[in-house]
C-alpha cells in the first residue's frame, strides 16, 4: 500500500502525502532517485565543463583578437620597412647613376688632366733654366757694377794728376775698350795669368774676367782650382754659389 509521495524539485526529490508503498516500488523509487542523483552529478559536470569551455572560448577570442592587433602591426611596420626599401633602392640607383655620370666625367678630363700636368712639368723645367740663365745674369751684372765701381774709381782717383796726362788718358781709353788694368803683372807662383785664363775659360759659364778674377784672388794653376772648395770660390768677386758650384764641378774636368 503506497503511504508517501515523491516529487522532483531541482536536484531533490521529496515525500509527499502519507501513501504507503510496497518494497518493489519503494526500490524503483529509490533506483529513479538514485539514477536522478547520477543525471544530476552528470549535468553538473556537463555545467561546469561548459562553462570551462566558455571561458577557454572567451579567453581564445581575447587571444585571437590580440594576435589580429599584433598582425595589424606587424603589417604596418611591414609596410614601413618596404617603403623604406623602395626609397633605399630609389637612392641606391641614384648614387648608380650619379658613378657612372662622374665615371664619364672622369674619363673625359683625364686626357686633359694628363696634359696639364705634361705642360706644368715643361713650364717647371723651362722655370728652373730661366732661374739659371737669371742667376748668371746677376752675376754677370754684379760684375758689371763692380766694373763700373772700378772705372769711376780709377777716374776720380786720376783725373786730378795732371803730371801724367796722356798716360791716363791712354789708360782710359783702354779701359773703355774693355782693356782693364792687370792687378798683377805676368805670372804667379804657378804660372802665367794668360794660361791660367785660357785654361780655365773653357769651363762653362766662366768668361776670361771672372777667370781674371779668380787668378787675381790666388788661383794660379788649374791644380789651385781643383783643390778650392766652394766657400773658396763663393768668397772671389763676381762669384756667387751657383756660379761658384759650376766652376768647382767644372774644373774637376780640365
Amino acid at each position: 500500500m503506497i503511504n508517501s509521495g515523491y516529487y522532483i524539485t531541482g536536484s531533490a526529490i521529496h515525500t509527499v502525502g502519507g501513501i504507503n508503498m510496497d518494497p518493489e516500488t519503494d526500490e524503483k523509487f529509490a533506483q529513479i532517485e538514485s539514477s536522478l542523483s547520477l543525471e544530476q552529478q552528470r549535468l553538473e559536470k556537463l555545467w561546469d565543463a561548459y562553462e570551462q569551455q566558455e571561458k577557454d572560448l572567451n579567453a581564445a577570442l581575447d587571444r585571437i583578437n590580440f594576435l589580429e592587433a599584433d598582425i595589424d602591426t606587424k603589417e604596418t611596420m611591414i609596410t614601413s620597412l618596404q617603403e623604406l626599401l623602395t626609397e633605399r633602392d630609389t637612392k641606391i640607383t641614384e648614387l648608380e647613376v650619379e658613378r657612372q655620370r662622374q665615371g664619364k666625367v672622369e674619363a673625359e678630363y683625364a686626357p686633359k688632366i694628363k696634359d696639364m700636368e705634361n705642360t706644368m712639368s715643361d713650364q717647371t723645367e723651362k722655370y728652373d733654366r730661366l732661374l739659371s740663365i737669371t742667376q748668371e745674369m746677376e752675376d754677370e751684372l754684379d760684375l758689371a757694377r763692380r766694373s763700373l765701381h772700378a772705372r769711376d774709381s780709377w777716374f776720380n782717383l786720376n783725373v786730378s794728376s795732371l803730371e801724367s796726362i796722356s798716360e791716363v788718358i791712354k789708360e782710359w781709353r783702354n779701359i773703355q775698350a774693355g782693356k782693364f788694368p792687370q792687378v798683377r803683372e805676368a805670372s804667379g807662383p804657378g804660372g802665367g795669368k794668360n794660361e791660367f785664363v785660357d785654361a780655365v775659360s773653357k769651363i762653362k759659364g766662366l768668361g776670361a774676367i771672372k777667370a781674371e778674377n779668380l787668378y787675381d784672388s790666388g788661383f794660379h794653376t788649374v791644380t789651385d782650382l781643383k783643390a778650392a772648395t766652394l766657400d773658396d770660390i763663393s768668397s772671389v768677386v763676381g762669384f756667387t754659389k751657383l756660379s761658384a758650384s759650376k766652376v768647382v764641378n767644372g774644373a774637376k774636368d780640365l
